[in-house]
């Protein structure tokens, strides 16, 4: 619940000292995602340390040395997986499933990678101390993570946050951002920027410490009165910023319902800076789909019998999509559901009975986009980017939901940002939760984030997960 300042009772200027006094300083996000990083890599590192002597004797004794090359490697390699499963998602690191769970996946994932890794190029880590290290660092790594759950997830480590905004932003919008910040941020009150002693209030709030986190509702231009007020907040230690930002770090969306001239000014300023991203990513596209024409030639025989027995259809589906700047194209797929010619068009749905029993299995693999790899190739589509849309959608949509025609902005993608935190939407509000993770894409978009969601993707595919 949000205390409204102008309604609040004013307390005793020396209780709110005496309070401010004793209460410590809230830990932010980007602090506990580092504390919980930094926490893992010591503790796998140290694993690694426990398994070498395990394996070949006490170190000071066998005449040894630590392979530190191996150990940067495997410290590295768990980081990068843990990120992959979500391990530093924050509202995992409270829920003791999700810590089993995160845990469980990244000793799986790793394992795997590591003895393909150290079967390569050993870097003086054997199997042997691998298979050693890994419920090592399982066990080391769980009780990390159970210990930040009883420690840094108590309501006194929370970051305080005090919210400026008119009575839309507190009533309909803050609600939205207040369900993601459970155990992470409390909210202390809040300031209305139309009271005329607003930029008071903030001032002393400012001087007694009252938040750590000082939350900007809206893009218009602030009061000069309440501007001071601000100035004093940064000076007293505390951190501006806007709900925007705090939304999106927070649900990895972008707020569609305030984005405002800040946001645009943001995409263009990241065109003009990214020319040697987007060349980089198009040599990447290029790889990719010479890789995948090569590992679709085998596939065309065996789908094309299994086809043909099934419903003698054709092998390839195409269909019209809506590309780069509202540009047509014609996608290909391996066609998984059963020909109706003149069928009206409709939301591909979880349980379709137009699906045929080899679609089925080719859906479920995720095979049947495997002919988009043409399309890379060509260059009507990228590896990463938002799920090209048909035509007949794209004009439902873009009459439907605003700035629905951004996400045409970049080439669409094989995979993208939506497709590995949302999964399946059908329909309009569907369509407007994945175009909130579509311009997060687009806005933040960047070699990292390409590379974890081509990450996330192949470990979804591999668990059979997504369709």
């Amino acid at each position: 619940m949000i205390v409204h300042e102008a309604d609040a009772p004013a307390a005793p200027a020396n209780a709110l000292t005496a309070e401010v006094a004793t209460r410590r300083r809230g830990i932010l996000v980007s602090e506990r995602k580092l504390l919980l990083a930094v926490g893992d890599a010591l503790l796998v590192a140290a694993a690694l340390v426990v398994a070498f002597n395990l394996h070949s004797g006490p170190i000071q004794h066998a005449g040894l040395s630590i392979p530190w090359l191996g150990a940067g490697t495997v410290t590295a390699i768990w980081l990068a997986v843990a990120l992959m499963v979500d391990a530093y998602d924050l509202r995992a690191a409270v829920s003791v499933r999700a810590i089993f769970r995160v845990v469980a996946t990244s000793v799986a994932v790793s394992s795997v990678v590591l003895l393909v890794v150290f079967f390569a190029v050993p870097y003086g880590v054997t199997r042997p101390t691998i298979l050693i290290w890994l419920p090592l660092a399982a066990f080391a790594v769980l009780c990390w993570r159970l210990l930040y759950r009883r420690v840094f997830a108590r309501a006194i480590f929370a970051g305080r946050i005090m919210l400026i905004g008119d009575t839309d932003t507190r009533e309909r919008i803050w609600p939205q951002i207040d369900g993601h910040m459970a155990g992470l941020y409390e909210t202390v009150g809040s300031l209305d920027p139309a009271d005329a002693g607003a930029g008071a209030r903030l001032g002393a709030a400012a001087t007694r410490r009252e938040a750590d986190i000082i939350v900007l509702g809206a893009d218009e231009e602030i009061p000069e009165s309440l501007f001071a007020g601000l100035v004093d907040c940064y000076d007293n230690g505390m951190v501006i910023r806007s709900l925007a930002d705090l939304y999106e770090e927070l649900t990895g969306r972008l707020l569609v319902d305030r984005l405002g001239q800040g946001w645009l000014l943001s995409l263009h300023q990241r065109s003009e800076t990214s020319r040697l991203y987007r060349l980089f990513k198009r040599c990447v596209d290029i790889l990719a789909g010479l890789v995948g024409v090569v590992l679709l030639a085998p596939l065309l025989a065996i789908v094309w019998v299994a086809t043909r027995v099934e419903d003698r259809g054709p092998l390839f589906h195409r269909q019209s999509r809506v590309g780069q700047y509202g540009r047509p194209f014609q996608i290909l797929k391996l066609r998984s559901m059963r020909v109706r010619p003149g069928q009206e068009l409709r939301w591909t749905e979880t349980e379709d009975a137009r699906i045929t029993r080899v679609g089925a299995v080719l859906r479920r693999l995720h095979l049947d986009e495997l002919p988009q790899a043409w399309n890379i190739l060509r260059g009507d589509m990228s590896l990463v980017g938002p799920r090209p849309e048909q035509p007949h959608y794209v004009e439902t949509l873009r009459d439907s939901i605003a700035y629905y025609n951004t996400r045409l902005s970049v080439r669409p993608g094989l995979t993208g940002w939506a497709q590995v935190n949302f999964g399946y939407g059908s329909g309009v509000d569907g369509a407007r939760v994945k175009l909130s993770y579509d311009l997060y894409y687009i806005k933040r978009q960047s070699v990292a984030l390409d590379v974890l969601i081509i990450a996330r993707t192949v470990l979804a595919v591999a668990t059979l997960r997504g369709r």
